[in-house]
């Protein structure tokens, strides 16, 4: 696809929020938006490239058939102990062919940014994440995260860790998403980072009534029985959703796998609403031989992120 030759593709996102982006900053990253816009419209209005739909829907259906495929030839490792050269082989073209359709589903996405960003330009604007807005923040864990590299290569994560049902800056950190990736019963690598003050510059879309509040407030909100039960239903039906499709959420993807995150819910009884749902990768197996990575659904903030993306409403609108 080739469209990211722009500064546009230097800018660090999670999600559809842009980091580091402060003062007037946040003209330069309406201005590169528009130029990669109109970069892409000019190529496919030129014949030199599909629609960005048709590449995408074209990238994750060949991206899905090459998974299965490196999942049929991991368990043919494990079966037999090794593979065969010429299975050796494949195996190594495969991997190579999806880091290619990564690549083309991470412009589509980044296009996407761009548009939310042009087109909603009033609703954006810069944010200094402190303690009192981190929900702001908590909206976008566990998001794709673009330009943000751990020094092992592999992608990093945003994340946070409860502290006595804290809602903190000091919570949040980069994770290597090598965490999820175990070798021989190791994790692949656990580096943390601390976030920095470029980090908590956010230049992200404020319209939404869950950012209005208080973070304690919205989870009170969130907590209310009656709320509560509307938005089991509503997170319930998107699970259906998801099984009834293939297909998950776009702007949660697996780093390893790059297919969009499904939601889940713990077969156990679980009381709390924050601890009953994730998003998990379509290749996890029960056997533990599939894929690890998983967003726990902690908070209210994350909650409503699925929501929103999902039925175009948070947890205030349920």
């Amino acid at each position: 696809m080739g469209w990211l030759s722009s500064a546009w593709s230097v800018f660090k996102q999670v999600g559809g929020a842009v980091l580091g982006v402060v003062g007037r900053v946040a003209a330069t990253v309406v201005a590169e938006a528009k130029i990669f816009i109109n970069d892409v419209v000019t190529g496919y209005s030129e014949g030199r490239r599909a629609k960005p739909e048709t590449e995408q829907e074209h990238a994750e259906r060949a991206l899905e058939s090459v998974n299965d495929e490196i999942m049929k030839l991991r368990q043919r490792f494990r079966d037999n102990r090794g593979l065969t050269d010429s299975e050796n082989t494949r195996w190594q073209e495969l991997k190579k062919r999806r880091v290619e359709l990564n690549d083309g589903i991470t412009e589509v996405d980044k296009l996407h940014t761009a548009k939310c960003i042009v087109g909603q330009e009033k609703d954006y604007r810069s944010l200094l994440v402190n303690d009192a807005s981190a929900h702001v923040l908590q909206y976008h864990v566990g998001k794709s995260t673009y330009n943000k590299m751990c020094r092992c290569g592999r992608p990093m994560v945003l994340q946070w860790s409860l502290k006595k049902g804290a809602e903190r800056l000091d919570d949040f950190f980069w994770g290597c998403s090598g965490y999820y990736l175990l070798i021989s019963q190791r994790h692949a690598c656990m580096l943390v980072e601390r976030l920095t003050l470029a980090d908590r510059s956010l230049f992200v879309n404020m319209s939404r009534p869950e950012f209005e509040l208080d973070a304690a407030t919205l989870t009170k909100e969130a907590i209310n029985p009656t709320k509560a039960k509307r938005i089991r239903q509503a997170l319930d039906s998107i699970q259906q959703s998801h099984k009834d499709k293939r297909a998950g959420i776009a702007t949660y993807r697996c780093p390893f796998h790059g297919e969009s995150m499904r939601l889940q819910r713990k077969h156990e009884h679980v009381d709390q609403l924050f601890d009953q749902y994730f998003l998990g990768c379509p290749r996890w197996l029960p056997d533990k031989s599939g894929c690890n990575f998983l967003i726990k659904l902690k908070s209210a903030a994350q909650v409503s992120s699925v929501l929103d993306t999902e039925q175009r409403q948070g947890v205030l609108g349920v």
